[in-house]
């Protein structure tokens, strides 16, 4: 039986379908949770992946009670599977190009400050232009972003850059960086002080913001005077900014955020920008989030990731 099955896969055609379930699999870990990415129940997907071993002779997973893991011959399959995976859907996308269609669904991500800054507006534009058009868009940090692009669940993302611009697997296409600040309730008490602010004066106070990356805490290290990063009186990392608007407004925790999404506070005066009392006055380079498109270098945008990213490149156009 052993014999008939490798003779029988010497004339088996690889399904697309076969790699996807490996890949999920193999990803996964987990039969329930790759037969929910599959859209089957466990017992439809357990048996594809069986099906899929009888038919090539080969086995792929080692199974237990408690885990399920690829084999050293599945191991080299993946990186290869991947690849026809990745070719097989941008010939697909040429295809839907060629043909004239915006239909389908586009798959990607950005942080906050994306959100903020470079997509409102946008989306709305796009969905009248292509009424079928299916969105899936994931928000998080760049961190867990570039995660959902390495695995190829992303197109793309509108985020803070980090090393990845001397990364050859990406590219990285740069956005104007976003001015940010320091804000506070009015009646604040550094607010009430007459002396010159120094951005040592904050460090008695705490701190809120958003899970900035590492090289920004460094920067706000150094012009703070602090020793190390781990000084900065952070006490509130947070990703919902209504909950750190919230914190600002009502506490003596000073909030370190870019400038756009806080302007209606500024305008209706329950926030104050402290960064135009410090002295000396600190650079506006200091004080600028960066943002970039970030995908794979390899990978051809499909037609309608190439449209929003022409988008988001004409909005930034007008920002400089």
């Amino acid at each position: 039986m052993h014999n008939w099955c490798n003779i029988h896969a010497m004339n088996a055609d690889i399904e697309f379908r076969d790699l996807h379930h490996i890949l999920l699999l193999a990803e996964e870990m987990n039969f329930s949770r790759a037969a929910l990415r599959a859209n089957l129940s466990q017992t439809a997907f357990s048996r594809s992946v069986q099906a899929i071993e009888l038919r090539y002779g080969l086995r792929l997973f080692d199974r237990s009670t408690r885990r399920v893991s690829p084999t050293a011959a599945c191991r080299q399959l993946l990186d290869r599977g991947r690849e026809v995976l990745a070719r097989a859907r941008d010939l697909s996308r040429e295809m839907q190009y060629l043909a004239g269609s915006l239909g389908g669904e586009l798959c990607f991500g950005a942080s906050l400050l994306g959100v903020d800054c470079f997509l409102q507006g946008l989306l709305p534009e796009m969905k009248r232009a292509s009424p079928q058009l299916k969105l899936n868009i994931e928000v998080a940090q760049w961190s867990l972003l570039l995660q959902h692009l390495d695995a190829e669940r992303i197109e793309f993302f509108v985020a803070y850059p980090s090393t990845l611009v001397d990364d050859p697997r990406f590219q990285v296409t740069h956005l104007p960086p976003q001015p940010a600040s320091v804000f506070c309730r009015p009646d604040h008490p550094l607010t009430r002080s007459r002396q010159r602010l120094g951005m040592g004066d904050l460090l008695p106070y705490p701190w809120a913001s958003i899970q900035f990356a590492g090289e920004i805490k460094e920067q706000l290290r150094q012009l703070s005077g602090a020793q190390r990063v781990e000084n900065l009186p952070v006490a509130m990392n947070c990703d919902n900014k209504d909950l750190l608007r919230d914190m600002a407004r009502h506490s003596d925790h000073l909030l370190f955020t870019w400038t756009a999404w806080v302007s209606p506070d500024l305008e209706q005066g329950l926030l104050v920008d402290l960064r135009e009392r410090l002295r000396p006055k600190v650079p506006d380079l200091a004080f600028q989030l960066p943002c970039a498109i970030v995908r794979l270098a390899d990978r051809t945008p499909s037609p309608l990731a190439k449209v929003l990213i022409r988008m988001i490149e004409r909005k930034a156009a007008g920002q400089r």
